[in-house]
């Protein structure tokens, strides 16, 4: 027999693979290293360094260090490696994609011509430049693929549900249960016993499991930012940010029968197909002081990211018997909600060896456990779950960076390192997996009197698990390498009022 059945539902719960409203949350906070070619190559620790567009995404305080007006391009090349560790199996997945990080310009006001071209004095006019930039950046980038499969002696997917309905005596639907569970029942794969009101499985251990996992988009930043530079001794910056979200997530989890005969179980397919739209808006603000010529300390702020967000969401179950075949589908109304994420605070300092070259530090912070979901008012108490759930799981992250820039006359030679701590509070922590970052970076640059290159390469490493049902982990290992080049023009120069000194000058 063939049953085919198309459902509609309004989403107000779901479960891809554990992934959940909390998940999103995080996903949508985090940000990844990137920017420009010179950002990249120095670990990204350049929230004191400033004059390039990938600083000012840090510090927009940055803006205040530019001497011209400048425009420049950034594509990149990323290759993810994932290794995906399911009951003892591996299986390992490869992908590759070519994409603009980075592309912006700066317009420069020279107000008043500066006394000297030494970098490395101050100056005794107020105000000597004014600057405002148009940026787009990736924040973030969601492309990753996620395949593995393994044999399962003791347990199915189908228990895990059949648990869980035994466990709440809800009436089942999707009011009270997610998707995957009513459509489970649908297709016979859980049965219902209406002596005892129990329901069980027809889903029986050993079993051969497989699964994918392919996400796609990313966060796209949008920054307008204005500053400028006070007696070459103090910068300031402020920025205007919008944040374009799409995010894609298609998933599948299957079981095939190995030994069982008793219930004519042969195997079940189930998959989700989730796409997220959104924009938000934020703010930066932030200041860079010089103390002395050689140091520069550094202190940004951003507001939280304000998302209005609008998601799609569809599940297909197909389940083959011996004498049987069913496929059933449902789809949610579009879904719109509102996501505040959390504030950032960044401090930094950097040490300047005159023309050749600097050494730079930056520390950031953010209380992923403060991110705010508003579903409206008909699902006010999801809402206050969902919340609470962000308080119970996450705390503070840290993101420490440090990287050194070396110069030879036109020629520049970088290396650098950026560490992201667990998101997760300590009881929380999935150890070994706790989806802590590490990027170990290096660079290459030219600078002429107007055309300027960049070329970045970044080595990635995390690990993270997720679980395709209940007390079941996929654990995964992702190594990425990022390939990053950045073409940049510098439209003009600062004209001196007195004559270059002979001491080689540093584009900062």
């Amino acid at each position: 027999m063939n049953k085919c059945l198309f459902l509609f539902f309004l989403l107000t719960a779901k479960n891809i693979f554990g992934q959940t409203y909390s998940g999103e949350a995080l996903l949508y906070s985090r940000s990844s290293l990137t920017g420009s070619a010179r950002t990249t190559g120095t670990g990204g620790a350049v929230g004191s360094v400033g004059a390039d567009l990938g600083s000012i995404a840090v510090n927009p305080a940055g803006i205040g260090l530019y001497r011209s007006s400048d425009v420049c391009i950034t594509p990149s090349i990323n290759i993810n490696h994932n290794e995906a560790q399911f009951n003892g199996s591996f299986k390992n997945q490869s992908a590759t994609k070519i994409s603009f990080n980075q592309a912006g310009i700066v317009f420069t006001k020279v107000l008043k011509k500066a006394v000297s071209n030494n970098e490395f004095t101050f100056n005794s006019v107020k105000l000597n430049t004014f600057s405002f930039a148009i940026n787009y950046q990736r924040q973030t980038n969601f492309s990753r693929t996620v395949n593995f499969d393994g044999y399962n002696s003791s347990n199915s997917g189908i228990d895990a549900y059949n648990y869980y309905l035994n466990s709440t005596k809800n009436p089942l639907n999707t009011d009270n249960y997610p998707v995957e569970m009513v459509l489970a029942h649908q297709t016979n794969l859980i049965g219902y016993d209406s002596i005892s009101g129990n329901y069980y499985s027809n889903v029986h251990s050993p079993l051969q499991q497989a699964g994918t996992i392919a996400t796609k988009g990313g966060i796209d930043q949008i920054d307008f930012t204005l500053g400028g530079n006070v007696n070459d001794k103090f910068y300031f910056g402020a920025g205007l940010g919008i944040p374009i979200l799409t995010y894609f997530n298609n998933s599948s989890f299957s079981e095939y029968n190995t030994k069982d005969s008793l219930s004519g179980f042969q195997d079940y397919t189930f998959s989700t197909n989730l796409r997220t739209t959104g924009v938000g808006v934020n703010a930066k603000f932030g200041i860079i002081y010089r103390p002395a010529a050689w140091m520069r300390i550094g202190v940004a702020y951003q507001i939280p990211t304000f998302y209005s967000i609008t998601e799609s969401y569809s599940a297909y179950m197909t389940t083959t018997f011996d004498t049987s075949y069913s496929q059933l589908s449902a789809e949610a109304y579009p879904f719109k909600y509102k996501l505040r994420s959390p504030m950032k605070g960044t401090v930094s300092a950097s040490f300047y060896l005159k023309e050749h070259g600097f050494f730079s530090m930056d520390y950031e912070f953010q209380n992923y456990g403060s991110s705010r979901f508003n579903f409206g008012t008909d699902y006010k108490s999801f809402t206050d779950q969902t919340n609470a759930d962000e308080k119970k799981y996450y705390t503070f992250g840290h993101v420490v960076r440090a990287g050194f820039e070396g110069a030879y006359k036109s020629l520049r030679a970088r290396v650098g390192y950026s560490f992201s701590s667990t998101p997760y509070k300590k009881e929380f922590i999935n150890k070994g997996f706790a989806e802590t970052t590490h990027n170990a970076t290096l660079g290459l640059g030219y600078r002429g009197k107007h055309f300027y290159a960049d070329f970045a390469y970044v080595f990635g490493f995390t690990k993270d698990a997720t679980s395709p049902y209940a007390d079941f982990e996929v654990k995964n290992t992702l190594i990425s390498h990022r390939m990053l080049l950045t073409l940049g023009w510098k439209i003009f120069r600062e004209e001196n009022a007195v004559k270059k000194t002979r001491q080689p000058k540093m584009n900062f």
